[in-house]
């Protein structure tokens, strides 16, 4: 198996991970000292910050799985350059709490080290997110 293959075998388990609503099983991706953020400006705070090591990373985890269900969800494309894939994915996001459906895509980067996720970075529509879960500026 190619390097090229064996990153995109754990991007691919992470997704899997990830619309199952499988905590233990994203935790087992990462790395010792992982770094999660979703790209956006500070003033949403709650979305944006950035999320370094495995207690915070469960923390987030656990709150983004509980409020997100990601079941019609799915990897569109995947790019490997490297240890870095950047994976585009689209469908309906379920936010739980208010019942609510959002058609959407992502666009992720990540690095892996030594098979498991290093860093992740997400771009996504923030907003959308943000108007969801009523934490948008006044």
């Amino acid at each position: 198996m190619s390097n090229r293959d064996q990153v995109e075998a754990v991007v691919r388990e992470i997704y899997a991970r990830r619309c199952a609503g499988d905590v233990d099983g994203l935790m087992a991706m990462f790395g010792p000292d992982p770094h999660f953020r979703l790209a956006g400006d500070e003033i949403l705070g709650p979305l944006t910050t950035e999320v370094r090591g495995r207690e915070d990373l469960r923390a987030i985890l656990e709150r983004l799985t509980n409020a997100w269900d990601w079941r019609d969800y799915r990897v569109d494309t995947v790019v490997v350059e490297g240890n870095r894939a950047v994976v585009h994915s689209k469908g309906t996001m379920f936010y739980v709490p208010k019942q609510q459906s959002f058609p959407t895509e992502t666009l992720d980067l990540m690095t892996i080290a030594d098979g498991k996720i290093a860093d992740f970075l997400q771009f996504c529509d923030t907003h959308m997110a943000a108007r969801a879960m009523d934490i948008l500026p006044v």
